[in-house]
């Protein structure tokens, strides 16, 4: 175990080990779906206020991670997973001087990092959804191309734009795994490299930023409340001023421990809504079902015969039904979803992964 816990340090005090380096990795990445599930539990409180913040999830995440990463990057030079391991981010370049202390990072230093924890995985998510959207999801994985419409003779009587966009998606759908597969296996190769002490960035935004981590050593600590002092001193000579600065300085701070508490607190309920004991004590009688979508008037009319599909007017087969309780045939409400996002009864939103398929009892 002793090996384990030095495994890459390589007698290097200050060099953190690959096992600090995930866990602060780890951390960051419980952090986005304790937030989605706090606020979609209470999105159904008060979907009035909280409804619009749930739909638009990556940008709030993006807003709430920039501030609480500008903070710590200017004030201990590390993120805030990296800095409630004890770890700090170094310039390669920069030679540390005994007499300043430890120095922090330059303004573009910092934008560099603010841009590679902050921005990079905002479009990773971005894309990563936008594939989800353009592939079909995991109904078109499962099944492949079958229900694709590849009529070449069609799309040439499609407008110029339509013609554009459905190359595009093609496009993307097709490179994007590529493009996917690259991006992660540079992330393993650095940290292989990393591990067996072939290169000292962990990862390869480290390297494109010209920094690596190392660990926190008491000078850093010394500085950092000797600072924290200075300005609470000078608070109490200029109070109106600087009150706001060290309210927000110590709420940022506060977060250290509250955004853990909140990961494992995120992790008891999801324990509790799946145990047995939540079942038994919350067992209620089952609602009635809403009352059924209306018919847009711009929608595709219904026809009287109940086993027809509306869209190809033929005798309905493998019927698949849409959010809005409207069956067709999986093939035609699969390419008229994929190409319309909507209902073709209700025009209602809908997504090819809200598509289900009814099977007979019989």
């Amino acid at each position: 175990m002793e090996f384990l816990s030095n495994l890459g340090t390589a007698g290097d005090i200050h060099r953190p080990s690959v096992f600090e380096l995930v866990a602060q990795e780890k951390m960051r990445d419980l952090l986005r779906p304790a937030l989605r599930y706090l606020l979609s539990v209470y999105a159904q409180r008060y979907p009035r206020y909280l409804l619009r913040l749930v739909n638009n999830h990556d940008e709030l995440y993006a807003i709430l991670t920039l501030a609480v990463e500008r903070h710590y990057l200017g004030e201990w030079g590390a993120s805030f997973p990296e800095n409630f391991y004890g770890l700090k981010r170094v310039s390669v370049g920069k030679v540390q001087s005994r007499s300043k202390g430890p120095q922090p990072l330059t303004r573009s230093e910092t934008w560099l990092s603010l841009f590679f924890l902050v921005g990079v995985p905002y479009l990773k998510s971005k894309l990563d959804e936008a594939y989800e959207k353009v592939s079909g999801g995991s109904g078109a994985r499962i099944f492949g191309n079958v229900f694709a419409e590849n009529n070449d003779a069609s799309l040439e009587l499609e407008p110029l734009p339509v013609r554009m966009k459905k190359h595009t998606k093609a496009t993307f759908k097709a490179v994007y795994p590529y493009i996917n597969g690259a991006y992660q296996a540079a992330i393993f190769l650095y940290q292989i490299g990393y591990m067996y002490g072939k290169t000292e960035f962990y990862s390869p935004w480290l390297h494109l930023a010209g920094l690596k981590i190392r660990r926190m050593s008491m000078k850093d600590y010394v500085t950092a409340a000797a600072r924290v002092a200075a300005l609470s001193s000078a608070s109490r000579l200029q109070w109106a001023r600087h009150l706001l600065a060290v309210l927000v300085r110590r709420g940022f701070d506060f977060l250290k421990y509250a955004l853990p508490m909140s990961i494992f607190f995120f992790k008891f309920l999801e324990w509790w809504y799946s145990s047995e004991y939540h079942k038994q004590g919350g067992a209620r009688p089952i609602p009635p079902p809403p009352d059924p979508v209306a018919p847009h008037p711009e929608g595709i009319p219904l026809p009287e015969d109940l086993t027809v599909c509306a869209l190809c007017l033929k005798k309905r087969t493998n019927p698949t039904m849409v959010p809005s309780g409207f069956v067709f045939c999986y093939p035609c409400i699969f390419r008229h979803v994929e190409e319309h996002e909507a209902c073709p009864v209700t025009l209602v939103k809908t997504s090819t992964e809200q598509l289900r398929k009814i099977y007979s009892a019989a």
